[in-house]
């Protein structure tokens, strides 16, 4: 079955956490990704759907959010519309949750398809989440620094 070869390469990679139960699942696998980073990805396939979804999210830290939503509005639009607009062209999907126009969360997902299900495509899969999570940690760095470097509390 493909959902315990998945758990086999993650057991293999040093990054299984736990298996989830999920009634919307047939499988739903939590890991560290990167290995020791604290970053927890979701690896799961959806009842009767033909892909695996390899998602993850942050959720901005206490301080960011404040120093988002103190800014103007059109600064803040401004750097919304710049992730907005670098994103696109990842390879990951991504949905912005905001309170108002305050942004909350962001989540990113990547659909493997069974038929391109193979260790290389998941563990890219993986990377590529990473990498969008890294884009709004670091953008956020920037934008407010000096405000936190507590990159953890921005983990899912």
């Amino acid at each position: 079955m493909l959902g315990e070869e998945i758990k086999k390469w993650f057991v293999e990679e040093g990054i299984f956490k736990e298996e989830i139960s999920d009634e919307k699942a047939e499988w739903h696998y939590l890991v560290e990704f990167p290995a020791g980073s604290k970053q927890i990805s979701d690896v799961l396939k959806p009842i009767k759907k033909d892909v695996v979804i390899v998602a993850s999210g942050i959720a901005l830290s206490k301080e960011h959010y404040r120093a988002m939503s103190t800014l103007p509005a059109k600064k803040r639009n401004e750097i919304i519309y710049k992730w907005k607009m670098d994103l696109l062209f990842r390879k990951a999907e991504f949905r912005i949750r905001a309170n108002g126009s305050n942004v909350q969360k962001i989540e990113f997902s990547v659909p493997v398809y069974l038929e391109e299900a193979s260790r290389g495509e998941i563990m890219d899969s993986l990377r590529e989440v990473f990498r969008s999570k890294m884009y709004i940690i670091w953008s956020l760095q920037h934008e407010f620094e000096g405000v936190s470097n507590d990159v953890d509390a921005m983990f899912r």
